[in-house]
């Protein structure tokens, strides 16, 4: 695998921790005898070394290995108080009312429903806000849930498929009164559109939020950098940073090019945590240069990141979401 950024491996948990990080050949000899896999407790800085960046042609059998370390009865830190938070709240987080304020305009009926997901409408609010702004700006017709149930992922990717398999069931009841779904959370559009698509009974069309930028009415100036997206470029959408880029060029910006890396933060803050903020903090100085106006990501997992680090690390860049800068 060519070399992206120079001195630096491709693969981000390689890159900051290299002595519990589990090469691709030996994932997969793992997989083939994974009845026969007897682990202990301290295999979780192993099997948990991983931000599920898709990069990898192993993701799902690093998956499989998480599966086989919680069967085999171990956990790790946070493991039940996402256990208690799904069975009350159907989230994460031990909440589940949303934190945004809803824009006037929205109508309540909709052949398209605009899925948020819990980080989105949890965590950072302001970014969910722009996105549901952008759209009533550009004259998009959907709809939004005064409530919404996770999509599931941070328990499939944390090894359990039980908490899963009881989203999917409860989020399909919902969605078959919908025609198509718009994504504003790449791990929820990575799931619906592979596993919840195989399990419905009807065709549903599920479309990310990137495919509805536009270039800006209004004649916008200064240089950009992005944060891509792992969970869209990894999975299938190889060319998006291509598309996204042109809307900035043809909207008046100037694209700087840095090198793709994962920010760390497509989990949130789960699992590894030490090995989350040691990529999320190689990743921020990245952008810090003075020929950089803004810095800027349409996903929300890497803006949260981006956000919290920007400022924690005082970079030279504004961090703006990419609806800010297009409206």
């Amino acid at each position: 695998m060519k070399e992206r950024i120079k001195g630096r491996k491709n693969y981000p948990t390689k890159e900051v921790d290299p002595k519990n990080f589990i090469e691709d050949n030996e994932v997969k000899e793992m997989v083939k005898n994974l009845n026969q896999l007897e682990f202990e407790q301290q295999d979780y800085y192993r099997i948990y070394n991983c931000v599920d960046c898709g990069e990898c042609e192993t993701e799902r059998e690093r998956i499989l290995l998480k599966q086989k370390y919680l069967e085999q009865g171990y956990t790790f830190e946070g493991w039940d108080e996402m256990l208690t938070n799904f069975k009350e709240y159907r989230t994460p987080y031990p909440m589940k009312k949303m934190r945004i304020k809803v824009p006037e305009g929205i109508p309540e009926d909709s052949d398209t429903l605009f899925f948020m997901g819990c980080l989105s409408t949890m965590r950072i609010p302001h970014y969910t806000e722009h996105a549901l702004e952008y759209l009533l700006k550009t004259n998009i017709d959907f709809t939004i849930l005064d409530e919404e149930i996770c999509c599931g992922w941070p328990w499939y990717v944390s090894g359990s498929t039980t908490e899963l398999q009881i989203c999917m069931k409860e989020n399909i009841e919902i969605f078959k009164n919908y025609e198509k779904i718009i994504c504003l959370c790449p791990a929820c559009y990575h799931l619906f559109r592979n596993d919840y698509a195989e399990a419905m009974n009807k065709d549903i069309k599920f479309v990310y939020i990137s495919d509805y930028l536009k270039p800006a009415k209004e004649k916008k100036s200064g240089n950009v950098a992005f944060q891509h997206l792992c969970q869209l470029m990894y999975r299938g959408r190889e060319n998006v940073d291509k598309f996204v880029e042109n809307i900035f060029e043809k909207s008046g910006y100037n694209v700087i090019h840095v090198p793709m890396w994962c920010c760390g933060h497509g989990l949130g803050r789960m699992h590894r945590i030490d090995i989350i903020d040691a990529i999320g903090e190689k990743r921020i100085k990245d952008f810090d240069k003075e020929n950089i106006d803004y810095v800027t990501t349409y996903c929300v997992s890497c803006w949260w990141w981006l956000y919290r680090f920007s400022r924690k690390y005082s970079i030279h860049p504004q961090a703006k979401d990419v609806f800010e800068l297009l409206m």
